[in-house]
């Protein structure tokens, strides 16, 4: 019963992104002539796109390695290469499938790559809090500025950057807490036999490592990667809004990259239809027309950008996904797609 309300769930999930999507592409363009949008798409300057399609291509490197860093020494994997094709599968999935499955992938893939299930779940949460903060900061930064315009969710951006805070507070706290809450897991797993002693240690490693591993950013020499990679990442980002602003031969402004880099971030707020077509198209024109640029142009910039965002993260994955069906022998072609994705346990040779 209960998978079957998750598949509701996610069923439900997956119609509303599309029904938000094609109402946002409606929205985009609706009233335009699209002989228009289709001139100024062509007037775009290739190298400025390619400086962008660069950009997003790092972003997803500076990822992979932050990701890395955020395992602890113990549970960290030999190389940070490892976790890049793990993450660009996971990120694909995410986009295409409204269904989340990403993080689910990231755990089943890294148990792939003999990195335990909890040690792989305590480093997204983390990451997810991080994400949250960095938000916030960025909120909190260009608030003052009165550049930020009237419809933007500023108070959802300020609770997501407070959230991150409080949450970071929290998993700081479990960590510092960390050998009581071993012992207490201890007792109740073990309380009157009511569990299997096969299943009291499978449970209880499971809590040492979720435990263990949220220590990632406890100590200077771990915490100063984490928190570098992750300002790297947002500039990254940002230096992609700008590019594909010179692309288009509007004015490179740093303040409008950066609003058109949060608001893109906070549509994820609502469900988002496969490859999030139509949306980033919708968000791009919003935040674009506040700042004066002509609708006709805008729309042209936020179709081009729905495909240099998206598509990279498809290709990575996907050629990351085959490089790893292609290794695989045994098994149904059905169960091979699903060990490729890590959405189900390959079997111990």
């Amino acid at each position: 019963m209960a998978m079957q309300k998750t598949w509701r769930v996610n069923l439900g999930r997956g119609l509303l992104g599309i029904a938000v999507g094609v109402l946002c592409l409606w929205l985009s363009l609706r009233g335009l002539d699209l002989a228009d949008v289709g001139a100024a798409l062509l007037q775009a300057r290739p190298p400025w796109l390619i400086a962008a399609l660069a950009s997003v291509v790092a972003v997803a490197f500076i990822k992979a390695a932050r990701w890395w860093f955020l395992y602890p020494p113990s549970f960290r994997p030999p190389s940070w290469l490892t976790t890049f094709p793990v993450l660009m599968t996971a990120q694909m999935l995410n986009v295409l499938l409204p269904l989340r499955l990403g993080e689910i992938a990231r755990v089943g893939l890294m148990l792939q790559e003999n990195t335990s299930v909890g040690s792989t779940l305590s480093t997204i949460v983390v990451e997810k809090s991080l994400d949250l903060l960095a938000v916030g900061v960025l909120i909190a930064l260009i608030v003052p500025t009165a550049m930020l315009p009237d419809w933007f969710p500023l108070s959802s951006g300020m609770s997501m950057g407070l959230s991150g805070v409080a949450l970071l507070g929290v998993l700081l706290a479990i960590w510092l807490g960390r050998d009581w809450l071993k012992r207490l897991a201890e007792r109740i797993l073990s309380f009157r036999g009511w569990l299997p002693e096969r299943w009291q240690a499978r449970l209880l490693r499971l809590v040492h490592e979720i435990l263990d591993g949220l220590g990632a950013l406890t100590n200077l020499r771990g915490a100063l990667p984490v928190v570098g990679l992750t300002a790297a990442s947002w500039l990254a980002s940002i230096s992609t809004m700008a590019a594909m602003l010179a692309a288009f031969g509007l004015p490179v402004q740093w303040h409008v990259a950066l609003v058109l880099s949060l608001t893109i971030y906070l549509s994820n707020l609502i469900p988002t239809p496969p490859a999030l077509v139509g949306v980033i198209g919708a968000v791009t024109v919003m935040t674009l027309r506040w700042f004066g640029i002509v609708r006709v142009e805008a729309t042209a910039l936020g179709m081009a950008l729905n495909v240099v965002l998206i598509g990279p993260l498809v290709i990575m994955g996907g050629w990351a996904t085959l490089q790893r069906f292609a290794q695989l022998t045994r098994g149904n072609l059905k169960e091979r797609w699903a060990w490729s994705l890590g959405l189900k346990k390959h079997p111990q040779p």
